[in-house]
């Protein structure tokens, strides 16, 4: 998943969640638009642990092929691989404002029912 599919997603949800809460007068659905707004979180931050196991199944499956190693090849691959986890490591921040965002509406979001009614 990218940056922002995950923002939207999570901005839909919450949207949609306060939507149905003002329109039922029942604050449980802001409270549950936080579970996907975790589930996004989730995605960011577990993106790369998800493309590495692809990896290894991959490599599993054909064989490293070490025998016909392409070197040349292999430096280019982490050069690329350097510039991945650049990337990753900013999907993981964003992913972890998400995570915290969406455990607090989860968790507290009913309560502005309470407040309000």
């Amino acid at each position: 998943m990218r940056l922002l599919p995950a923002y939207a997603i999570s901005a839909a949800s919450i949207a949609a969640g306060i939507g149905l809460s003002l329109t039922l007068q029942d604050w449980q659905w802001f409270s549950r638009s936080g579970a996907l707004v975790v589930v996004a979180g989730l995605m960011l931050t577990s993106s790369q642990i998800l493309e590495e196991l692809h990896g290894l199944r991959q490599r599993k499956r054909y064989g490293e092929g070490w025998a016909q190693h392409d070197w040349a090849k292999e430096a280019e691959t982490q050069a690329k691989s350097r510039a991945h986890s650049d990337e990753a490591g900013e999907l993981h921040g964003h992913g972890f404002y998400l995570l915290v965002l969406g455990t607090l509406v989860w968790g507290l979001g009913d309560l502005i029912g309470l407040a309000i009614y």
